[in-house]
């Protein structure tokens, strides 16, 4: 069941990590209920326009950055320790890297159209050499997305969905489950044109974006939420169930974000969901308690306004959260 409020379009031109010409919306529905902003404190400062950030060996950060224009294939992986204030570059002349994970001596990074692997313990300067495991994944011109660690060494990763002739291309538009045992890919979710970030709850269940991105219907801006359990991929709707349509069979959203806000970063703890707003720079909170399947979606809490393009949001063990600031080039850390 989609539930959503009325919108009123125009054309507008945004760039960003993950972002080309689109279209942009003002819509009715109220936005997310403000609240009062917590304290904030640079952790990694002097970054050249970072991606997702996740957890390295030996206690590292490992940084995802473009290092240069967009479209430039001049990325790079940073491996960073905060508490002595160094830093190394680790991987470079990566094409758009957006997503990176490391797990038991492998790091694993998402490029434009691909996934690279390299072999790297954490103790070496550099990482080994890559290997293309995926290439040529069907894409709409954005990013494919971040990467999430799941059960038994799985990871999630996106294809963007793209159409031809009116129709998705095969394979595009789906989350995947991917097992490094055998590279293999498997859907867990289906119908969803920028699956761009991922979050696992703590029962398994997963929240992950929906970045609307059309030219020809009212932008969609949500998060849904999969469990992975399911025998069956759900299905999200697009192409077929755009903007307002109400389809049968189509899953609802966990929440409904302000058109054009374009959702990169989230971070489940208990039952609050953390979003990242690029574009608007915002920072808001979803309750999963007050939702149930099926239902209206829970309104979104503003947690924290004025960033410059937060993109991923990565949850400490002290309960506080590290935001990448895509054009402030730094990581910060907040307390909700």
């Amino acid at each position: 069941m989609r539930v959503r409020g009325s919108t009123r379009c125009w054309a507008v031109a945004i760039f960003g990590p993950i972002c080309t010409l689109g279209l942009a919306c003002s819509s009715d529905s109220p936005g997310p209920e403000a609240a009062v902003e917590p304290a904030v404190a640079v952790v990694v400062e002097g970054l050249d326009r970072p991606t997702q950030i996740s957890p390295g060996p030996d206690g590292l950060l490992l940084v995802a950055q473009l290092a240069g224009g967009e479209n430039d294939a001049t990325g790079e992986i940073v491996a960073v320790d905060v508490a002595a204030g160094t830093r190394r570059v680790v991987a470079n002349e990566l094409d758009k890297p957006t997503g990176v994970l490391w797990d038991e001596g492998v790091l694993w990074v998402m490029v434009r159209q691909g996934l690279l692997r390299f072999d790297w313990t954490g103790s070496a300067d550099m990482a080994g050499e890559p290997e293309v495991i995926l290439a040529d994944l069907p894409f709409n011109g954005r990013s494919e997305g971040t990467l999430t660690a799941i059960d038994g060494g799985r990871f999630l990763y996106a294809t963007t969905g793209s159409l031809a002739g009116g129709s998705a291309v095969a394979s595009s538009g789906t989350l995947w489950a991917f097992d490094p045992t055998d590279n293999s890919s498997v859907a867990v979710a289906v119908g969803l044109k920028n699956a761009y970030a991922h979050s696992l709850f703590d029962d398994g269940t997963v929240a992950i974006t929906e970045i609307g991105d059309s030219g020809t219907n009212p932008p969609v801006e949500e998060i849904n939420v999969v469990d992975l359990g399911d025998d069956v991929a759900p299905d999200f709707g697009w192409p077929e169930c755009p903007g307002d349509d109400d389809c049968p069979g189509v899953a609802g959203p966990l929440t409904v974000l302000p058109v054009a806000s374009t959702p990169t970063g989230l971070a489940a703890v208990d039952d609050d969901l953390y979003v990242a707003l690029f574009v608007t720079g915002q920072l808001v909170r979803v309750d999963r308690s007050d939702w149930v399947a099926g239902n209206a979606p829970v309104e979104p809490v503003e947690v924290m306004a004025g960033l410059r393009g937060p993109h991923t949001v990565l949850a400490q063990p002290d309960g506080s959260l590290w935001i990448s600031e895509h054009l402030a080039d730094r990581i910060i850390s907040i307390r909700p």
